[in-house]
């Protein structure tokens, strides 16, 4: 199956069954995949997060999380992959009304043991033929032609290889996390904040032109934005904001952007990427959680580090 040109294609296996794991891993392996493999529908989920799989086997074998609710979790969160397929396999004669809920939370196929491989295989050749076929046209948007800046897609493109570089040196690494806000109107001695379309394109502009040549700038949302800072730890992470609020301070009062800008901002940062056992697509995840539980109002720049989070 040459649909991959610079690497083979990966699968994940999710599966109770010690047996039953080897027996898909060998049949998927000669057919040219790199197989991981997992016994927790926990797991499985945060690998469907975190990594770039182009197939999820789901057992019905998981013990935690039925493999039925895994799926219904990646088709419906917005944090995966929607065009990865999720073959979902059963040790029991396959029920009409079990497919039809497999096929309603999202599965691509839903198949009893012993499973028709060779059957799913011609299939998920043309499907992954397509697939790839969509990447390549999101790698076309890589940069974002209102602002200049990477898209989400070429965000987590370059992600992948400055993580890379970083646990390599084992260099710390930082994601910051903006949502940045206009001035809304004035009751008594407190400064309403607001979110808005209206100068976000200036304020994207000042974040490219004082990040620094190392950092990668880039949208996490229609208005949102992020900085992945290599070499960065979280004392840096602060005094990037704090440079980067100055920056709009001054702009603000040059009359260069529209009016005043005050950062609403999440973190995550680490001291050695290597050491820290996460990789950059989870510190960007830590970020925007970070961010959504920065203050919305208030008189200064609200800054939130992932670590100071509750833990529940």
């Amino acid at each position: 199956m040459e649909l991959f040109q610079d690497r083979p294609p990966l699968a994940l296996i999710a599966c109770a069954d010690d047996w039953m794991s080897r027996a898909l891993e060998s049949v998927f392996q000669q057919h040219g995949y790199v197989v991981a493999h997992t016994r927790s529908g926990i797991q499985t989920m945060e690998l469907a997060r975190l990594s770039n799989h182009d197939l999820l086997v789901l057992d019905e074998s998981l013990i935690d999380v039925k493999a039925i609710d895994v799926c219904r979790a990646i088709h419906e969160g917005l944090q995966f992959d929607h065009s990865v397929p999720v073959v979902i396999t059963s040790p029991t004669p396959v029920d009409p009304r079990a497919r039809m809920t497999a096929f309603n939370a999202g599965a691509w196929e839903y198949c009893s043991h012993p499973v028709d491989l060779e059957q799913i295989f011609v299939k998920l050749e043309t499907f992954l033929r397509a697939r790839n076929e969509l990447v390549v046209a999101r790698a076309e948007d890589f940069v974002n032609s209102s602002t200049g800046l990477y898209t989400q897609f070429g965000l987590r493109q370059l992600a992948g290889k400055l993580g890379a570089r970083a646990l390599r040196r084992h260099e710390a690494f930082a994601c910051v996390a903006f949502a940045p806000q206009v001035h809304d109107r004035e009751i008594g001695s407190s400064t309403l904040w607001k979110e808005s379309a209206t100068g976000f394109a200036d304020v994207a502009h000042v974040f490219r032109e004082q990040s620094r040549q190392s950092d990668v700038v880039g949208h996490v949302g229609d208005l949102r934005l992020a900085i992945l800072a290599p070499d960065t730890d979280a004392a840096g992470a602060r005094l990037l904001v704090a440079r980067l609020q100055r920056e709009l301070d001054h702009a603000s009062k040059n009359k260069t952007i529209a009016g005043q800008v005050r950062l609403r901002v999440g973190y995550s940062a680490v001291s050695d990427l290597a050491a820290s056992k996460v990789n950059v697509a989870e510190l960007v995840h830590r970020a925007e959680s970070a961010l959504d539980h920065a203050p919305i109002q208030g008189d200064a720049s609200a800054i939130v580090s992932f670590d100071d989070l509750p833990i529940y």
